[in-house]
């Protein structure tokens, strides 16, 4: 099995949202890289983000697509070495009937979402853009309407994949068509 390449970034479910950020762009001199009410990413590097922090509201009220009323780490997300490595740690696991929960094309990462035996959640990527290029794509209008992605089937993706469909086919979202290029992606293969 190839190991990641790196730590990518942490991701914070909070009552305390404005606080957080602030906090973080203090202590890391970070800048935020996209924000809206419910969700904010920061970076302190080229990286797209290496914070994200889930809004849960105030205290007690509950909320949205995270776990409700439980503040801490929502995940840890490690980055692999191109799509083929990926895809290879995804028919591992799957042999052993451990499945993603949640694969999703995010625009500048293709990841897919793992739960540990404690429930843990863990984001295991592949960068899909130079850090230039997320960056970009983080303060565009298809991004801003949709910061989270589009769900996939990591099954079919293996398929096509191996079958030798085009890579850039594979891993954009459907709102990157016009936008994705060659120029934007690593080697991937």
């Amino acid at each position: 099995m190839a190991a990641p390449r790196k730590f990518a970034h942490v991701v914070f479910n909070t009552h305390r949202y404005e606080e957080m950020i602030a906090w973080y762009l203090d202590v890391f001199e970070a800048r935020v890289q996209h924000r809206d009410d419910r969700l904010a990413f920061l970076t302190y590097d080229q990286e797209h983000h290496r914070f994200a922090f889930a809004n849960l509201g105030p205290a007690g009220a509950g909320g949205g697509d995270v776990v409700p009323g439980r503040a801490g780490v929502n995940h840890l997300a490690y980055t692999w070495d191109g799509l083929a490595a990926l895809l290879d740690l995804y028919k591992r696991l799957k042999a052993r009937g451990i499945l993603p929960y949640r694969p999703i094309r995010h625009g500048f990462t293709l990841s897919m979402y793992y739960r540990d035996p404690d429930g843990n959640q863990l984001e295991f990527q592949v960068d899909l853009m130079t850090p230039a290029a997320a960056n970009r794509f983080m303060d565009s209008p298809a991004f801003a309407a949709n910061p989270i992605g589009e769900h996939f089937d990591p099954d079919q993706l293996v398929a096509r994949f191996e079958a030798g469909a085009p890579v850039d086919d594979l891993i954009f979202r459907s709102d990157q068509a016009e936008s994705a290029g060659s120029q934007w992606v690593r080697e991937l293969a």
